[in-house]
């Protein structure tokens, strides 16, 4: 803390003004403008906030309206906004309409999937009872599908969540109503009554002036009789049916709990009053149109002639049940209907056991790919957590990182800021001399070139690295190889080697003084220039090299600043084979496409990676010349496979030559 303050005390006399007064009424206006500025965003991110809840509200009407498009439209909107402004709140609600919104649209995967990432937001946000009453949806879901497992899991974790809170009494009853239903599934009947007593103790801390739940009762009758306790399933439907005005209030349920009664009944063997108990429950959902009910009782009573040996009326009732399943798409009514109908109707058996099986296998596949999908959603979702999580750590380590080194950085700045700026100076200074020592060394000039433009600068150092350099690289490789003779052959070659130095310092002399003019005069037999290029190449270096062009063309009646540049380009990309390409022969051809003088530079070197590779000097060049000639170069090159360099020159018709 102490060297901060000195820090800071150390900023002030450094950074403080000659005039006192003026600083003083700068710093005022400056905090008045940053408090109306704050004022202002602090107003207009209130506005924003209101804006978005209010739009919510109106996606919210949207969805109990059933306006589907201005649903999906305004709650889009809310999602963009809440990701925009990192509104955590107001999105995990967007999301949670959306899982409602694809719910009701039986597009089970994709509310499932919404569900769940508004579950994940409610759980990073510690919002225990609404992240329960989504896992509610979620397992009402995954029980729809017949992922019993998976919806007694999501079921359980919800329960935990509503941690025996009052305000979720009507939860936690829901949550065990759900689990006795998907475990009496699973055939756990003993664990489902369990479940539906605990619904019911939820259920009269919630209505303790209630008698009995009728809804629940039935569950619970359902329960044995699936278990085949059938007395005990009767005597829960009698409950059910002696509840006092239970017809005039719930009639449809009325007719579901006798239809149940009677089948139960049926199940005994006991068959007094069944038809006409049947029937009546078969009369109350014909009235109500109740298609979904009729499949039932129609089923219902097809069991029941068939136990009375009645087989025309067992069949007509069984093809009833038939249709309206399939009206309601009652899959599982449809398949217990197709079971029947194979028993009692000998001459279409084969028809609906083929039938039965199509179904049932289509239906299997349906549900394990539901899961599958449930599945992949959760895994894919748990582990963008997982990534965001990762990186926000890598994010806060990265913050403290950057602070601690702008404090670092500031605090070096602080104390040696005078000795930084002069050293800054000189050191400014020594570079701009070390630079043009390094063009002076270069260009062998040596100061003469200081005051020239930085574009001549340029072409100087083009002109040296293009030429001089590969000349005296070639020259270097050939004095290697024959330093090691001392026969006549080899002073030749050595006298040879003095005349091209001879003709390398001429060249030097010839860029210093006249750089493209005097340059293209000593490119006037171009084609003999770069066989002379390609043969010294070759002897240096022991790569074959290949030269091939149309000796028709008049080469040297071609435009001088094209020539010299492009000689230029050719020569650095034969230097680059040798350094760099590990090639066995190089091959460079010339010829004339239309109104474009095309060359093509290749070999059967190493090759590189294009999109790795960074450009050095020598690339640079090449593209630098193209530039000057508004020539188009094309390296391919890939590994093991070699480089071709294409070069495309458009030539005016002041260029154009002939034989």
């Amino acid at each position: 803390m102490q060297k901060i303050c000195t820090l800071l005390i150390i900023t002030t006399l450094l950074f403080s003004c000659k005039n006192e007064k003026e600083k003083i009424e700068t710093t005022v206006n400056v905090k008045y403008e940053q408090k109306n500025s704050d004022t202002t965003n602090l107003l207009q991110h209130k506005k924003d906030s209101l804006y978005r809840k209010r739009l919510h509200s109106l996606a919210y009407t949207y969805l109990t309206q059933n306006d589907s498009l201005k649903f999906r439209k305004t709650n889009q909107k809310v999602i963009e906004l809440s990701k925009k402004q990192y509104d955590s709140t107001l999105l995990s609600n967007a999301y949670w309409d959306l899982g409602y919104f694809f719910e009701k649209a039986v597009k089970i995967d994709s509310s499932y999937f919404y569900y769940l990432q508004a579950q994940k937001i409610f759980n990073l946000q510690g919002n225990a009872i609404k992240e329960g009453k989504v896992l509610q949806s979620i397992a009402f879901i995954q029980s729809n599908v017949k992922d019993y497992r998976g919806s007694e899991i999501s079921t359980i974790k919800a329960i935990e969540l509503f941690d025996n809170k009052k305000e979720t009494d009507i939860d936690l009853y829901h949550s065990y109503n759900n689990l006795g239903s998907v475990t009496n599934a699973l055939k756990e009947h003993d664990r489902a009554l369990k479940y539906y007593n605990k619904a019911q103790e939820y259920y009269k801390k919630i209505k303790p002036k209630s008698k009995i739940n009728t809804a629940l009762v039935n569950n619970i009758a359902n329960v044995y009789r699936d278990k085949e306790d059938y007395n005990s399933a009767i005597k829960n439907y009698e409950k059910v049916l002696a509840v006092d005005s239970l017809y005039e209030k719930k009639t449809l349920f009325y007719a579901k709990v006798l239809d149940n009664y009677a089948y139960t009944k049926l199940k005994l063997k006991d068959t007094v009053n069944v038809e006409q108990q049947l029937l009546q429950s078969l009369n109350i959902r014909d009235s109500l149109n109740d298609i979904s009910g009729l499949a039932v009782s129609h089923f219902n009573l097809a069991e029941f002639y068939i136990l009375k040996k009645d087989t025309s009326k067992a069949l007509d009732n069984a093809k009833k049940a038939e249709e309206y399943s399939l009206k309601t798409k009652n899959n599982k009514r449809l398949l217990q209907a197709y079971d029947l109908l194979t028993s009692i109707d000998p001459i279409n058996a084969s028809s609906y056991a083929h039938k039965y099986i199509v179904l049932n296998d289509s239906l299997i596949a349906e549900e394990r790919l539901l899961q599958d999908k449930f599945t992949r959603i959760k895994y894919e979702t748990d582990e963008v957590l997982e990534e965001k999580e990762v990186l926000e750590e890598q994010k806060q380590l990265l913050i403290y990182i950057v602070i601690g080194a702008l404090l670092l950085a500031f605090a070096v700045f602080v104390i040696g800021s005078q000795y930084i700026k002069n050293q800054k100076l000189r050191f400014e200074q020594e570079q701009q001399e070390t630079n043009l020592e390094t063009f002076n060394l270069m260009l062998d000039q040596k100061g003469k070139l200081a005051k020239a433009k930085q574009e001549e600068q340029i072409r100087i150092s083009q002109e040296l690295h293009d030429g001089v350099l590969g000349s005296l690289t070639g020259i270097g490789l050939i004095l290697k190889a024959t330093n090691k003779r001392a026969d006549q052959e080899a002073i030749d070659e050595r006298l040879d080697l003095i005349k091209q130095l001879q003709e390398t310092a001429e060249e030097i002399r010839t860029i210093s003084h006249t750089l493209s003019a005097a340059s293209s005069k000593k490119m006037q037999n171009f084609t003999n220039s770069i066989i002379e290029l390609l043969h010294n190449t070759g002897k240096a270096s022991n790569i074959k090299t290949g030269f091939t062009f149309d000796n028709k063309i008049d080469w040297d009646h071609l435009n001088a600043e094209i020539k010299i540049n492009l000689y230029r380009m050719i020569q650095e990309g034969v230097q680059n084979c040798v350094k760099y390409s590990k090639a066995e022969n190089i091959l460079l051809d010339l010829s004339m496409k239309n109104s474009n003088l095309s060359v093509i530079l290749s070999d059967d070197g190493v090759g590189f990676n294009l999109q790795k590779k960074k450009r050095g000097i020598g690339l640079k060049n090449i593209f630098s010349r193209a530039n000057k000639i508004n020539a188009k170069v094309n390296i391919d090159s890939t590994l093991g496979n070699g480089t071709k360099i294409h070069i495309s020159i458009p030539l005016d018709k002041k260029d154009t030559f002939n034989t």
